[in-house]
C-alpha cells in the first residue's frame, strides 16, 4: 500500500428529506422519530445484513449523531436480538469514556491526539480508527430577513473572533452586495464541549484566514467571543431562540430547524452550500494515510467543493475483551459502512467514496474476537 492515497468520488445531485434529533441516548429499541419531516428509508430491508446478537454502548461525536440513529433503528429492525446504545456527549467526552472502558465505542470527527491514542491503548490494547461517515458542517444563522446570506473566509473568522460585531458591517455588505443587513449585533454561539465539530471548524479558519483567527485549532479552544451550548443540537437551539445568532453544526440539524445556511466561498471563488455533492467534491483532495486518519483539505481546489466538510470516526478496540461483544461491533460497524451508507442522502450526510468503504471495510474485519 501507498503512504497515503487520495479519496476519489464521484458528486451526487441532490439531498431529500430532513430530521431532528430527538435525544443524546439513542437505543435500539427507538421508535420513529416522530418529529422528522422525513427519514431515510431502511436500507436493511433490500440488503443482506450481518447479524449479531447482545449489547454494545458507545457515546462521543453529535455530529454523527443523527445518521447513527438511523443505523441503529435500522440494524435493531434487521437483527432483533442486536442492541446498540450510542450517547451523543461531544467527541472529546466520548473519547474519554472511551479509554474509560465505560463505553464499547467512540464517535469522533477528529483522529485522537498520540496521548489520548496512548493512553487508550494502556486500557484498551490496540485502538483502530475507522472512517464510517462524512457530512458538511453548516455556519447555520437567524438573521431577520436575511435569507441568502454569504461569507467569506475572512468574514467567517472575523466574526467568531470577535473582530466583526454587526450584520451590517462592511465586510458583511461588501460579501452580500445589495442584500437588507440589520443594523443588530451579531451573536455567535460556539461548542462549550469538546468537540470533534469545533476541531474540524477552527482548523478550517485556521487553514483559510490564520491572520485573522488566532484560537487555534482543537477540539476546544479559548473563544475570543459568544457563548457556549453543549452539542451541535444546543449549538443549533441556541442560535434558532437567538435573533442575530450565528453557530455552526453538522447540516442535519440546521435543515430540521429550518435555520439559514450561509454559502462559503471556496478557493476557487465560488459561493458554496454544503450538500452530498459538494461535501464529496470536497473529500476528493483529503489525503488517507494507511491508519486511516485522514487529514482533510480546507482548501480544496474543485470549484464545486464545499470547504468545511469532514468525516467522522468510530474508535473500537482491535480486540474487545469481551467476544461477544467484538461480534457485534465488527457486525454493527460493516451495516455501517455497507447499507448503512443508503442513509446517507435523505438525512444530509454525504455517503462515503467508494474507495473509502473498502478500505474502512478491512479495517473492521480485523476486529477480533
Amino acid at each position: 500500500m501507498n503512504d497515503k492515497t487520495i479519496i476519489s468520488h464521484p458528486g451526487r445531485a441532490r439531498w431529500t428529506g430532513a430530521v431532528v434529533v430527538l435525544m443524546a441516548l439513542v437505543g435500539a429499541a427507538c421508535g420513529t422519530n416522530n418529529n422528522s419531516t422525513k427519514t431515510a428509508s431502511n436500507p436493511s430491508a433490500k440488503t443482506s445484513v450481518q447479524c449479531a446478537s447482545g449489547t454494545i454502548s458507545g457515546a462521543g461525536s453529535t455530529f454523527v449523531q443523527t445518521i447513527m440513529q438511523q443505523w441503529i433503528k435500522d440494524y435493531a429492525a434487521a437483527c432483533p436480538g442486536a442492541t446498540v446504545n450510542y450517547q451523543g456527549v461531544g467527541s472529546g467526552a466520548g473519547i474519554q469514556q472511551f479509554t474509560a472502558g465505560t463505553v464499547d465505542f467512540a464517535g469522533s470527527d477528529v483522529a485522537m491526539k498520540p496521548e489520548e491514542e496512548t493512553a487508550a491503548q494502556a486500557k484498551q490494547g490496540a485502538v483502530l480508527h475507522i472512517p464510517w461517515s462524512s457530512g458538511g458542517i453548516a455556519v447555520e444563522y437567524n438573521v431577520k430577513n436575511v435569507s441568502d446570506l454569504k461569507l467569506t473566509p475572512e468574514t467567517l473568522a472575523g466574526i467568531f473572533a470577535g473582530k466583526i460585531v454587526k450584520w451590517d458591517d462592511p465586510a458583511i455588505k461588501a460579501d452580500n452586495s445589495g442584500a437588507a443587513l440589520p443594523s443588530e449585533g451579531i451573536q455567535v454561539i460556539h461548542r462549550s464541549d469538546g468537540s470533534g465539530t469545533t476541531a474540524a471548524f477552527t482548523s478550517y479558519l485556521t487553514a483559510t484566514a490564520g491572520s485573522i483567527w488566532k484560537a487555534g485549532a482543537a477540539k476546544d479552544v479559548p473563544w475570543p467571543t459568544g457563548q457556549g451550548a453543549k452539542g451541535s443540537d444546543g449549538v443549533t437551539a441556541a442560535v434558532k431562540q437567538t435573533e442575530g445568532g450565528i453557530g455552526y453544526a453538522e447540516l442535519s440539524f440546521a435543515k430540521s430547524t429550518s435555520l439559514g445556511v450561509a454559502r462559503i466561498k471556496n478557493p476557487a471563488g465560488s459561493w458554496v452550500v454544503p450538500d452530498g455533492s459538494s461535501v464529496a467534491a470536497a473529500l476528493t483532495s483529503a489525503t488517507v494515510p494507511p491508519n486511516l486518519k485522514i487529514q482533510i483539505n480546507y482548501t480544496p481546489p474543485d470549484p464545486t467543493a464545499y470547504p468545511i466538510s469532514t468525516t467522522t470516526f468510530v474508535l473500537v478496540a482491535q480486540k474487545p475483551a469481551d467476544p461477544v461483544k467484538a461480534k457485534l461491533l465488527k457486525a454493527f460497524v460493516l451495516y455501517a459502512l455497507g447499507p448503512g451508507q443508503q442513509a446517507a442522502d435523505g438525512l444530509f450526510y454525504a455517503p462515503l467514496p467508494s474507495s473509502l468503504v473498502s478500505q474502512a471495510k478491512t479495517v473492521a474485519e480485523s476486529i477480533q474476537g
